[in-house]
């Protein structure tokens, strides 16, 4: 009965397996799109976790007399604490002096440092230092706490002396195409 059943030839046979190939061909495609597309994640979520701990590292240009006499956390020189962000920038995401990628970075090309600033909370008086990447200079300005609230422009309100930086970089995804990413990062240290 065993042979009688597979001696036999139905209708259909050859586009049922042209349809399984052809299934297991999209299904594939769809795993792969789904790997690749986590492994994009991550290296973003990296470079995510790089920019914090660059911003972090900005701490330690906190004027020492400033939180000693006043107990206030105040970095008095932004140009310092940029090149301490972009040190430690290079250093965590695999970078040249220049911030193009090495051998092993996510960044395929340059890195440009889009925005770099520090909010120095003093009671209710936010002085304000903006990194311009046209001119490469800082920016001072100041803002009342009291009159309304104070915002990063990732929409985090300025409580206490912080950083935010915002990065562009290209990235390989799939089949030698980039795509240009931006990582942008709020760091507080009294949080």
């Amino acid at each position: 009965m065993l042979k009688k059943l597979l001696r036999k030839k139905s209708r259909g046979d050859a586009s049922i397996a042209g349809l399984s190939i052809f299934m297991l061909i999209l299904i594939s495609l769809v795993l792969m799109f789904t790997v690749f597309y986590k492994i994009i994640i991550n290296r973003v979520q990296d470079v995510q976790d790089d920019v914090t701990l660059s911003n972090l590292a900005v701490y330690k240009n906190i004027d020492l007399d400033v939180l000693g006499q006043d107990g206030i956390l105040k970095i008095s020189d932004p140009n310092d604490a940029f090149e301490t962000f972009k040190r430690h920038l290079e250093t965590n995401m695999k970078l040249d002096s220049n911030l193009n990628g090495l051998s092993g970075s996510v960044a395929d090309g340059q890195v440009t440092v889009d925005e770099f600033t520090i909010y120095n909370v003093k009671g209710n008086i936010v002085d304000i230092w903006t990194y311009s990447s046209n001119n490469h200079m800082f920016t001072e300005s100041t803002a009342d706490m009291s009159l309304g609230i104070v915002k990063t422009s990732d929409n985090s309100i300025v409580k206490n002396t912080s950083v935010h930086a915002t990065i562009k970089f290209n990235t390989d995804i799939l089949f030698g195409q980039k795509k240009e990413t931006s990582v942008s990062v709020d760091t507080d240290i009294v949080k």
